[in-house]
């Protein structure tokens, strides 16, 4: 095999974060019974999105990004509410929200299969993409679960991928392969870190010039080929 081990991300790549968000922020909105409507499920996946780009920038924590994303989008709609306990109850739903993109578990467990090891490399909260990934059934391909929040650095960061390489078994560099929907996040932690790096980008999306990803495809099961298992 071309490959020893494929690590995933988590979220836009094995699993659809965008519809756990959605549902997440919907029902917690709708309990406080506060205004809820795709333009506000819609600004506040803009926000988001922001204070994570932030986050891989190390301009913000993951205290000040929970807290800033409802800081700016309560403001902007004239919410009053504890923000700690919105953040709360929003987690919890968050957690649950299990949604397997297209052909995630089969190619997990065709991999699985063919005797490669798995992880996932995630920027994720701890507890909310463990239970994610377990609620759903892809821990049982899965050799190594690697978030953020318990490692202490985020991807883009080499520290981040200097604690997975202390963690793996001796497998070279050139061996392992980062599969992920983020040029900033993935590809660009993965060429830091001096492996081979995968953009999964599944609409075709246009690249960031100075961020070149060794592979790219457009559905999961192409990862076949390249790691020679077709």
């Amino acid at each position: 095999m071309k490959f020893d081990l494929i690590l995933f991300d988590i979220d836009g790549t094995l699993l659809d974060f965008d519809l756990a968000e959605k549902n997440a922020l919907a029902d917690t909105l709708n309990e406080y019974n506060f205004i809820c409507n795709d333009e506000i499920l819609n600004r506040y996946h803009e926000i988001n999105i922001f204070y994570w780009k932030q986050l891989e920038k190390g301009l913000v924590d993951k205290k000040q990004l929970a807290y800033k994303r409802y800081e700016q989008l309560f403001s902007e709609y004239g919410i009053e509410t504890d923000i700690d306990t919105f953040n709360f109850k929003y987690r919890n739903r968050l957690k649950e929200g299990a949604y397997l993109l297209d052909n995630a578990m089969e190619i997990c467990q065709e991999l699985h299969e063919n005797k490669i090891k798995l992880g996932v490399a995630s920027n994720g909260g701890n507890d909310i993409q463990i239970r994610r990934i377990k609620k759903i059934g892809l821990d049982k391909y899965l050799d190594y679960m690697f978030v953020s929040e318990e490692i202490g650095y985020n991807k883009p960061h080499k520290e981040y991928f200097e604690h997975i390489f202390q963690k793996i078994e001796d497998i070279p560099k050139k061996k392992i392969m980062m599969v992920g929907d983020s040029l900033t996040a993935d590809i660009q932690g993965g060429k830091n870190a001096g492996i081979i790096t995968c953009w999964y980008n599944p609409n075709g999306e246009s690249s960031i010039e100075n961020i070149k990803p060794d592979y790219e495809i457009k559905d999961l099961l192409e990862l076949r080929k390249l790691v020679g298992i077709l």
